[in-house]
């Protein structure tokens, strides 16, 4: 028996070659028929191999023309192997199984690396999609699929692949993809971009707020910021305080802020915010929200306010109420700090009702004053209410003052006829007496004079002028510093 390596002679039932040492592997001896079998099968197995794997992946010119060469040697390499004599044994040993192993070795390794390759299968994809045509979507889609196999976290290819459904018009499967982009790299702007892009066609406001929400790229959701909408800010934090607090309620542009001071959930038919919030003396849970131009609603913010500060005492005014023959000044005294505030239908005084400066003459007839203080921190004081009734015992009636007044007038010039028609301008003048006042222990009515334009609008001339209520006297009359009336010569 000869060595199938050295070629020297071996004892039949010989394991190893006395010559060269190595181990005899004992095969059947095959005939040339069957060895011309062999390399016909051979050839036939690469041939279909080829063509699956030519199927299996498309291939671009060069690539074609590498395996080609490569198909080649591979050719060549078989049949020098089957043509020679100690592969003639070797593969009649192996048999079919072992020859089919044997090829998947020269033909699978290749493409098993391919398969397994993310860079290969990306590539591969990026290729197709280039193609701008369905099937090249498809297959594009094919390849980035593989690509996740191998990468499950690769961005670039759930990009890759959102891309070509969005061509092929598989619109949720590439939300679904774009999705999960977002939701594991924050920083992903093309994603966001995309995504989003989908939801404003289909109104999802809710979702662009949703994803936004959670980015942690302030460069990212700074692009989109008309979609995020904020929950308000409160420029002072909750507890206790000894002062008034002037709260501010801050929030992004495009955004209106409701809000309620008695802690229930704010709703669009809640108080809408525009100037700070005064919070006085009391308790106060005040909750607010947002609202953006989208109708998105953001959460609920609520904070907890105790207001504990001293309360100014109510103003002491000088006349009390109750009924009167003859007027009086309503006059208050003035703290330094303070201002005060009065009014004279009964209705609330606020910090724009009308101040209080000089005492007030007393109105003829019902009258209701209400006034109230403010100390330098914004604390309102207790109201001070009053109630008078004033009917002058006179021997002029109001409407005969008025007469004995624009006589005068006329006959000075000042006015053309009693309604008040002026020479050479336009507007009228218009008399008005609402209340009296005293001087020297007599009484006078106090009347004032108005301009009155032609549109309708009315203001003070400036002229004040007193009627006595006995004598039907006429006079000019005016303040003094201190707020009283004095008569002077008409």
């Amino acid at each position: 028996m000869e060595c199938p390596f050295c070629g020297g002679q071996m004892k039949e039932g010989q394991v190893f070659c006395e010559h060269c040492g190595k181990e005899m592997q004992f095969v059947p001896v095959f005939e040339p028929e069957i060895e011309e079998s062999i390399r016909e099968s051979l050839s036939g197995l690469i041939d279909r191999v080829e063509e699956d794997s030519e199927g299996s992946q498309e291939k671009d010119e060069e690539k074609q023309e590498e395996e080609q060469n490569s198909k080649t040697e591979k050719k060549g390499l078989v049949v020098r192997i089957s043509q020679s004599k100690h592969a003639k044994a070797i593969f009649a040993g192996l048999g079919i199984g072992g020859v089919l192993l044997f090829l998947c070795l020269i033909f699978g390794i290749p493409y098993a690396i391919n398969y397994n390759s993310y860079e290969y299968q990306i590539k591969k994809a990026g290729t197709a999609y280039a193609m701008d045509s369905p099937e090249g979507y498809e297959t594009a889609v094919k390849y980035a699929k593989r690509a996740i196999e191998i990468a499950p976290n690769s961005s670039d290819a759930k990009m890759l692949l959102s891309s070509a459904y969005l061509k092929l018009e598989q619109q949720a499967e590439a939300v679904k993809m774009l999705e999960e982009i977002v939701k594991a790299d924050h920083s992903y702007i093309e994603a966001y971009k995309s995504l989003i892009r989908i939801y404003e066609e289909q109104k999802r406001y809710e979702d662009i707020n949703r994803i936004l929400k959670v980015c942690t790229d302030f460069s990212v959701v700074e692009q989109f910021q008309e979609y995020v909408v904020q929950t308000p800010e409160f420029s002072e934090e909750e507890g206790e305080y000894d002062a008034v607090v002037s709260l501010k309620l801050l929030a992004g542009s495009n955004c209106t802020i409701y809000y309620t001071l008695d802690g229930s959930v704010p709703t669009e038919s809640s108080e809408i915010y525009s100037v700070p919030i005064r919070l006085e003396n009391g308790e106060y849970q005040v909750s607010a929200l947002c609202v953006n131009q989208y109708n998105l609603v953001s959460d609920v913010v609520q904070k907890k306010y105790t207001i504990d500060i001293s309360i100014p005492d109510e103003p002491e005014i000088s006349v009390d109420s109750g009924e009167y023959t003859s007027p009086r000044m309503i006059a208050s005294d003035l703290i330094e700090g303070y201002e005060m505030f009065y009014t004279m239908d009964g209705s609330t005084p606020t910090r724009d009702s009308i101040p209080y400066l000089v005492p007030i003459p007393m109105p003829l007839g019902n009258s209701v004053f209400q006034f109230i203080m403010y100390d330098e921190n914004g604390v309102a004081s207790e109201i001070a209410r009053r109630e008078y009734h004033l009917v002058l015992n006179a021997a002029v009636t109001v409407d005969e003052a008025y007469i004995i007044l624009k006589q005068a007038l006329i006959g000075r010039g000042d006015i053309l006829d009693i309604q008040g028609h002026m020479p050479n301008m336009e507007g009228t003048k218009e008399y008005v007496c609402d209340s009296a006042f005293t001087e020297n222990d007599q009484i006078f009515y106090l009347i004032i004079e108005y301009y009155v334009e032609p549109g309708g609008s009315r203001s003070k001339s400036g002229n004040v002028f007193a009627v006595n209520v006995h004598t039907r006297e006429l006079y000019r009359t005016s303040a003094n510093y201190m707020g009283y009336y004095m008569v002077e010569a008409f």
